[in-house]
């Protein structure tokens, strides 16, 4: 599917004008989709789009898009291991004139699209900065790379770009009539803005209600569970190999070798701050997770202004599997039952959740469906946190995580039933 798409896309000719070549084509074909690039972890409340790029001093990219209507939107730029070293966020995107950015705190979500537009610039020139809307990427750091933009969570009735189609991608000498910070678009528009790439996710949905063989090994993880801040890739892997009790016997050495990797990796955001827990139907065929719930910027269905004072802009969970790095399925805040200020959510095979455990525990607890693979990767996810919220993931120092986060921190607990989980949890009222 994935390779029809990037066919059809292709065979789109390019537009070549003053301005540069149209690169729209390359992000149009390159959306993860739930059945084909479920890969590095997404979280399905997320649309992802990406294109490469090669920093040639001299010449910049253009960015060309219209705010969408949605959650959160922002631009990444990631070095060839994936790793995020800049980008720009919704709320920093200065509007073009005549325009207004509606992800700015109390601002108006549903204005009309003319009024809607950004341009934004990556340059690899140093002494090339057309305005404030830059990314600088220095080529003998970066040479080559990733560009990736994010939308997450469209409005009730809006296609995943938000109903606005995607940006136009233009690579472009770095001086030229076109560069200038004009606030107008392009002359010519790209023919692929408003492809899109054909999407399923029938096989996921399928996958996520399978139930796998038991397993009676323990591994991965501990019992009761515990959550690790994600630094980078080679301290997930180590932590995946050897934070177990069959890990507990190996030597242990006075230095990390994973501290000299860098931070980032899976094509993290630098919005978000990540902390995992591995799991294990070794340990009990459910395992549940309770904690305060950070408050969050509500816009679905169609919020008429972007909420403030909350703690973070947006927050989720989802059950992965640690080995092909696919989500299973995926709870955002909006979706979590809570209970004065509390969430649980409950990680089990379909079984071992059934209708009358739904029934007995609805408004209390929020189920995630645990998958066919005997193991998991529970990540918690939270996005631009507000200053005052101290005890949130993004001020976590790995190892430190418990204690930091204090009653933000989802303990967990095995159980051997869904009825030991509603004595716990879903007691009636």
């Amino acid at each position: 599917m994935l390779a029809a798409a990037l066919s059809a896309a292709l065979a789109v000719p390019a537009v070549a004008h003053a301005g540069g070549v149209d690169q729209t084509c390359e992000l149009s074909a390159t959306r993860f989709d739930p059945d084909t690039v479920n890969v590095l972890y997404p979280d399905s409340s997320a649309q992802y789009w990406t294109a490469t790029y090669t920093a040639v001093p001299g010449t910049m990219i253009r960015i060309d898009g219209i705010y969408p209507y949605a959650r959160y939107t922002s631009w990444n730029v990631y070095d060839p291991l994936l790793r995020p070293f800049a980008k720009l966020s919704d709320y920093q995107f200065l509007p073009d004139a005549g325009s207004s950015n509606p992800f700015l705190p109390g601002a108006a979500r549903n204005t009309p699209e003319s009024e809607r537009h950004y341009t934004l610039y990556i340059t690899f020139s140093a002494t090339e900065h057309p305005g404030p809307n830059t990314i600088y990427v220095d080529p003998s750091q970066h040479p080559t790379g990733l560009l990736t933009l994010r939308v997450y969570e469209p409005d009730a009735g809006r296609d995943a770009t938000g109903g606005v189609g995607l940006p136009q991608v233009t690579w472009e000498p770095a001086a030229g009539p076109s560069t200038t910070a004009t606030g107008l678009l392009p002359a010519l528009t790209s023919p692929c803005r408003n492809l899109e790439k054909p999407t399923s996710s029938e096989v996921t949905g399928a996958y996520a209600g399978l139930s796998g063989p038991s397993l009676a090994v323990p591994y991965p993880g501990r019992n009761p569970p515990d959550w690790h801040k994600f630094v980078n890739i080679c301290q997930s892997g180590a932590d995946l190999l050897l934070d177990n009790a069959f890990g507990d016997p190996l030597p242990q050495t006075s230095e990390n070798p994973c501290s000299s990797f860098g931070s980032g990796g899976f094509l993290s955001n630098l919005d978000n701050a990540y902390v995992y827990s591995f799991i294990s139907q070794g340990f009990g065929p459910i395992v549940a997770f309770h904690a305060r719930a950070p408050t969050f910027a509500a816009t679905y269905p169609d919020a008429a202004t972007m909420p403030s004072g909350v703690q973070v802009r947006y927050w989720s969970f989802c059950q992965n599997d640690p080995f092909s790095e696919r989500y299973v399925a995926c709870v955002r805040d909006d979706q979590v039952a809570r209970r004065r200020g509390e969430y649980t959510i409950v990680v089990s095979p379909p079984g071992d959740w059934p209708a009358v455990a739904q029934r007995r525990c609805r408004g209390t607890v929020s189920w995630i469906p645990w998958g066919p693979q005997p193991q998991g990767v529970v990540l918690y996810r939270q996005m631009l946190p507000d200053a005052a919220f101290t005890q949130t993931i993004q001020n976590v120092a790995y190892g430190f995580e418990s204690a930091q986060m204090g009653a933000y921190y989802p303990g967990g607990r095995y159980f051997a039933n869904w009825r030991a989980v509603a004595r716990a949890f879903c007691r009636r009222r």
